[in-house]
């Protein structure tokens, strides 16, 4: 099946990062669904949409050779995917046949055997896509959702990225995909995953308690439709604030649900934080506490992981100090540093004594250690 047009050159970047040794290329996401988001900036069309894209390898040998090829090849990576039109990641994740039948239940999954299309290979590789529905998601897989998004509303913070236009699209981008996802945790949560970003909004608004509160669920399927335009500042401010406080609350109650539902006390907004990071058992703590191997490389030590081992495995823990950001930058008192001592309790961000400067920090993270490492290598 051929591959729209637009996407041809990064399409071929794609192929090129995974090598020679493919049974297929598989793509996937917004841009395999139709309704990636395109941009107008200063005369040249744009891609906000991450490119999602499946490399399927003949065998290990070849993945590894493919996942060697790639890590080379992050430094410039994005700035040679702007070139071809992508302000956005291009994720590229390096399969075998064997991997792709033992793809877990994620939305992911459930989008990819909807909606991959293979451009290049066997086309019967993507029947070996598992058909996983809605209720198939674990509460785990709910909440790991969550917290990748809590580390985009930190990148998406306003004043957290360089000016100029592009920039301002991209922070809303962010911001708006952010709202979307909080419709698929209600879903998922009910064991539903409807198809499509409108469908799921419905569902989301029957589903959801009264008086949970609403992220900009209309401005986001806008921005999918094709209205995208940028904000003044006050009110990308105010769009991200409703966000952030539709994602604390849901993030609260899955946190909760942990507990059977307990809540946190009230008198201490960062409650929940301690108990999201340590919510695998301890046994899993201290196994990824010598085991854990970052993603896209420049991962925590392995005296680092020992010394808070116990607090949680290094991913809860990275997504249980975005969460704290997330209050700080909501609820918290500017004088008190309750923020900077749950960051401390988890061993996270060591000396940044900025707010916005221990965001950057945890983000560098979760790329680094949870993702490929693209987005963050250029950074120092």
């Amino acid at each position: 099946m051929d591959a729209p047009r637009p996407l041809d050159g990064l399409l071929a970047l794609a192929r090129a990062l995974a090598g020679p040794d493919l049974l297929a290329l598989i793509l996937s996401g917004s841009h395999a669904r139709g309704d990636a988001v395109w941009a107008e900036v200063e005369g040249r069309k744009i891609l906000l949409s991450d490119l999602d894209v499946y490399a399927v390898a003949r065998d290990r040998a070849a993945q590894r050779a493919a996942e060697r090829r790639a890590a080379a090849a992050r430094p410039g990576l994005a700035a040679r995917a702007l070139a071809l039109g992508l302000a956005a990641p291009l994720e590229v994740a390096i399969l075998t046949p064997q991997d792709v039948a033992a793809l877990p239940a994620r939305p992911g999954t459930i989008e990819l055997r909807r909606h991959g299309r293979v451009v290049e290979g066997d086309p019967a590789l993507l029947a070996r896509v598992p058909q996983w529905s809605g209720r198939d998601v674990s509460p785990e897989e709910i909440l790991l959702l969550l917290e990748n998004r809590a580390f985009e509303l930190l990148a998406a913070q306003p004043g957290a990225d360089e000016p100029g236009p592009l920039a301002q699209l991209r922070r809303r981008h962010e911001v708006l995909k952010v709202a979307l996802e909080l419709a698929t945790v209600v879903c998922l949560a009910a064991g539903e995953y409807p198809d499509g970003a409108a469908a799921r909004v419905a569902r989301a608004r029957t589903l959801r308690a009264a008086r949970a509160p609403e992220p900009p669920w209309d401005a986001a399927l806008g921005w999918r439709s094709g209205r995208v335009e940028p904000l003044p500042a006050a009110a990308a401010a105010a769009e991200w604030r409703a966000t952030a406080t539709a994602w604390l609350a849901a993030w609260r109650t899955r946190v909760a649900a942990l507990d059977g539902g307990a809540c946190a006390p009230a008198s201490d907004p960062y409650a929940a934080v301690a108990r999201a990071a340590r919510r695998a058992r301890l046994a899993r703590r201290a196994r990824q506490a010598l085991t854990f191997r970052a993603r896209g490389g420049a991962g925590p030590t392995l005296l680092e992981r020992l010394a808070v081992w116990w607090r949680g495995t290094p991913q809860h823990r990275l997504g249980a100090g975005a969460a704290a950001l997330i209050i700080h930058a909501l609820e918290d008192d500017p004088a008190d540093r309750a923020w900077r001592r749950a960051l401390d309790r988890l061993g996270l961000a060591r000396g940044r004594d900025d707010p916005a400067a221990a965001a950057r920090e945890l983000v560098r993270c979760w790329d680094r250690w949870i993702l490929d490492g693209q987005r963050s290598a250029e950074a120092p």
